[in-house]
């Protein structure tokens, strides 16, 4: 038993020494197995970088910006005219035009919703001044309806006698 017990106190032992080396010497003996890797080549499993000069049959390169992304690329600013826009827009640059769009178009409806609450506020505030309210406009509704339905009826009533 406390034969049992120093081995895993010394087993212990070790991975605790281990563990503060750095990772290098811990791997010595694999790394020494490996051949050497070029830090220029991509890792095992990972893409190999494609060359910018060659053109890859995979990846868009670009598109042909219709009449919308010509109008948004030039709302946006990128463009001073439409003559300016070349034939091919990367990919790139539209979702980036059309990302500011959309916060611009963002911004335009927070101020359209803060200035609406300043227009129901004051015209509240007005009405209230005024003593004018939707039970008072109600009650008024109903009272002409019942004068209405009263005229009409009530000359009925008057020819039926």
């Amino acid at each position: 038993m406390q034969r049992a017990v120093s081995m895993s106190l010394s087993v212990s032992r070790r991975l605790l020494a281990a563990a503060r080396t750095p990772s290098r010497t811990l791997h010595s003996a694999a790394a020494a197995r490996r051949p050497a890797r070029d830090p220029d080549t991509p890792a095992r499993g990972s893409p190999a970088p494609a060359a910018r000069d060659e053109c890859s049959p995979y990846r868009l390169h670009g598109r042909i910006p219709s009449a919308y992304d010509r109008k948004v690329l030039l709302w946006v600013g990128r463009f001073k005219k439409d003559q300016d826009i070349p034939e091919m827009v990367s990919i790139e640059m539209l979702h980036a035009a059309r990302n500011k769009i959309r916060v611009q178009i963002c911004y335009l409806m927070i101020a359209v919703s803060v200035g609406a609450c300043v227009v129901m506020v004051v015209s509240g505030k007005k009405a209230f001044r005024q003593r004018d309210n939707l039970t008072k406009w109600n009650l008024e509704k109903k009272a002409k309806l019942k004068e209405q339905y009263m005229l009409e009826h009530g000359t009925v009533a008057d020819k039926t006698q």
